[in-house]
């Protein structure tokens, strides 16, 4: 899977397992960060396609941070990670700018299944595929 991404999240060992699992199928993490702000600077260095999505962090939270991220590169795609699963929330969220939504403990197979959600071109062939 020849992706780059990022990961944003305050929880160094939630963004060591996303950064391990998207990395195990051949994907590339240009940087992480522990909060919005960070973040924001991350993408704008790095300019990744994807973007791993914490949506309690301190400084911004992950809805302010999505609304900027879209704001500055609309075709960044956005998967939001969190504990967060009340229904109205996960709808904000997504009106926000995430493009999927995985709530936390996630696994693997929920975590490739987003990405192939939000870039479906990357699912096109099955070769290689976990």
């Amino acid at each position: 899977m020849n992706i780059r991404f990022a990961v944003i999240d305050d929880a160094a060992f939630l963004r060591e397992l996303v950064k391990n699992i998207v990395t195990s199928v051949g994907g590339t993490c240009v940087g992480e960060a522990a909060n919005g702000d960070e973040g924001i600077s991350l993408v704008q260095t790095t300019l990744p396609e994807l973007v791993f999505l914490d949506m309690v962090m301190p400084l911004r939270n992950g809805i302010e941070t999505a609304k900027a991220l879209k704001e500055l590169y609309p075709e960044i795609k956005i998967i939001g990670c969190s504990t967060i699963d009340q229904e109205p929330l996960v709808q904000k969220a997504l009106e926000s700018g995430f493009d999927d939504y995985v709530t936390k403990p996630f696994n693997k197979e929920q975590i490739i299944n987003a990405i192939f959600k939000v870039l479906p071109h990357l699912g096109e062939s099955t070769h290689g595929r976990t």
